[in-house]
Parts: C-alpha cells; sequence; structure tokens
C-alpha cells in the first residue's frame, strides 16, 4: 500500500494505517534527528514533536512531493526550531552499532566489518568537522538517498544551489580525510 492509500485511510479514521504509516518512518526519522543533535533523549522528544505535527497537519498534505519528502522537511524544521531554541553551534555526527552493522550487511565477513567500521568511523569523524549545511545534505543525499530535487525541498533551497553545496561538500570531506591520512 503506497503512503498516499494510508494517508487517505488515515484521515477516514483508519487506526491500523496510523500504526502502518509510523513504522515505515520511525527508525529513519529518529536517525535523522538523532545525527543532528547527537542526544537520545533530546532525540526521542523532537520525533514524538515530528509525528504530532505531521499527524495535525495530515489533512493539509496535497502531495505535490512524496510523503516522505514532506515528513522531513517536518523533521528539519523541528531540528531547526530545536536549535534556535538552545543557540547551539556545534552538533556531532555519530552511528551506533546497529546502523553500522545495518550498512555491512548480514553475510559480510567479520574481518571486513571490523575494517569497514573503522574506516566509516573516520568518515563519520570527517563529515562531523563540516558546516551544518553540508551535513545536512550529504546525509539527505547519500544516507536517505533523497534525489537533488527532494533534498531542494527539503532544504528550502533550489536544485542549484543544493547540487553546488554537495560539490562543496565533498570536496570539504575529500580534503578533512587527505588531512587525517597525512597526519
Amino acid at each position: 500500500m503506497t503512503d498516499e492509500e494510508l494517508i487517505h485511510k488515515i484521515l477516514s479514521g483508519d487506526q491500523h494505517a496510523i500504526h502502518e504509516l509510523h513504522e515505515r518512518y520511525v527508525d529513519r526519522i529518529f536517525n535523522y534527528i538523532y545525527i543532528q543533535t547527537n542526544s537520545y533523549h533530546d532525540t526521542e522528544e523532537l520525533l514524538q514533536d515530528v509525528f504530532l505535527k505531521a499527524a495535525n497537519r495530515l489533512d493539509r498534505f496535497k502531495g505535490h512531493a512524496s510523503f516522505k519528502t514532506w515528513i522531513f522537511k517536518i523533521s528539519r524544521n523541528v531540528v531547526i526550531d530545536y536549535y534556535r531554541k538552545r543557540k547551539k553551534e556545534q552538533r556531532s555526527l555519530t552511528m551506533d552499532q546497529d546502523t553500522m552493522e545495518g550498512i555491512a550487511g548480514e553475510y559480510e565477513a567479520a574481518e571486513t566489518t571490523v575494517l569497514r567500521n573503522i574506516h566509516m568511523n573516520e568518515i563519520f569523524e570527517s563529515i562531523d568537522r563540516l558546516p551544518e549545511t553540508y551535513r545536512m545534505i550529504l546525509h539527505l543525499r547519500f544516507v536517505e538517498d533523497f534525489s537533488i530535487t527532494e533534498t531542494a525541498e527539503i532544504m528550502g533551497k533550489t536544485a542549484l544551489s543544493i547540487k553546488s553545496a554537495q560539490r562543496r561538500a565533498r570536496l570539504a570531506l575529500h580534503e578533512q580525510l587527505n588531512l587525517e591520512v597525512s597526519n
């Protein structure tokens, strides 16, 4: 069943459809928020805010973009509000062991997984040193697999500016990684 069909059922009062739509996105939204906040407790609270806002505005979802894009835009705005309230400037990008194992795949040899984890930790530490906008673009594009257009919509920018910023983010990440290798 598509997201749009579930939304139609939810608006008709189907409680099972609410649960199904929530289950489709809860882990991805949680990971997105956690990467932005690096706080499990804050992430849980913000996750509730996202789904509450989505539920309250679901009747306004017009389908001009995908539901996934729409709910990630809400998530982004909730995270922005969180930082406006707290005036925090630095955030860490971390990835828990379950996520790392998910990236590795269940059929990969243990040694390969360990080496991949070491390399991935270096990459994520380098990403952590990038500006917030670069981190967000890299996450939306390469972790969440949004298109340039979807990323632009989520971030409230043009596709051309996202494409340009993505290029700069990748170059900055490349420079960070080269600095680490040379040290």
